[in-house]
């Protein structure tokens, strides 16, 4: 079982025994039609674990898988398809999981091929839609359905050989196009509603201040009083004064 989680809008996985029953390989030893024991894989696994087995059947080691190994188990072992990517008769028998729902997840992922002319044996073209790229097509263009095909394929993983399948980078994929995130290790299969980007408000640069051309106006002279005549002249200044008019006296005498 698959599903969200809380308020916070958390896609996980979750794998609980379907009728309480756990889907488990069983280690048992098969008999040849000699009655010899067949040899027994060494590296053997269950819907929660990888086992690990020496030459003689014991046990070495038993790993915890992660969710995208679990979830690998599940879907090689339950879901089943009807038809392949070469007919138009691509139908999942399997109901999807309320995960895979919620993760956009499609029973089958259509294509269509479509032949169209401008005018009858002119301008004609030949091109492959999606589901997205047909819908907008069809607003536009007037459809002559018997120059259409559709081609049904599976919604799966890249296969990367030895049924391994890329689901990292098909879980990336589907995350994006729910506009989801990865929490922490894709390998957890954990997702959440990307956070929109905090708003950061811009504070204003103050604009500088304009230059102002001051003009001074030149400071007004300062008006002094006369200095009365009697201050202006000491004592010394009256006594050379008096001996020069003395001076003259004697010489006016003699001549």
């Amino acid at each position: 079982m698959f599903g969200w989680q809380g308020e916070s809008k958390l896609v996980s996985y979750r794998q609980l025994d379907q009728h309480g029953i756990k889907q488990v390989v069983l280690h048992e030893r098969e008999t040849s039609s000699s009655g010899r024991p067949k040899a027994q894989s060494l590296h053997q696994e269950d819907a929660d674990f990888f086992y690990q087995y020496d030459s003689t059947g014991g046990l070495k080691a038993k790993i915890p898988k992660n969710e995208i190994q679990k979830f690998d188990y599940w879907w090689k072992n339950n879901v089943k398809f009807e038809g392949n990517a070469k007919d138009n008769h691509c139908q999942r028998q399997t109901p999807l999981s309320e995960f895979e729902k919620q993760m956009g997840v499609k029973s089958c992922i259509p294509e269509y091929h479509y032949r169209w002319c401008i005018r009858p044996r002119y301008g004609c073209q030949k091109r492959t839609f999606n589901e997205e790229e047909w819908k907008i097509f069809k607003q536009t263009h007037t459809i002559d359905y018997g120059n259409l095909e559709i081609i049904y394929s599976m919604d799966k993983p890249a296969n990367l050989g030895q049924g391994n399948y890329d689901w990292s980078s098909y879980w990336r994929k589907k995350a994006s196009e729910q506009n989801l995130e990865v929490i922490g290790n894709i390998n957890a299969l954990n997702f959440r509603e990307k956070q929109k980007p905090a708003v950061v408000e811009k504070i204003p640069t103050p604009a500088k201040p304009k230059k102002e051309t001051v003009f001074v106006a030149p400071p007004e002279p300062i008006e002094v009083e006369p200095i009365k005549e009697a201050v202006k002249y000491s004592p010394l200044m009256i006594v050379g004064v008096i001996a020069v008019v003395v001076i003259l006296l004697l010489k006016r005498r003699r001549a």
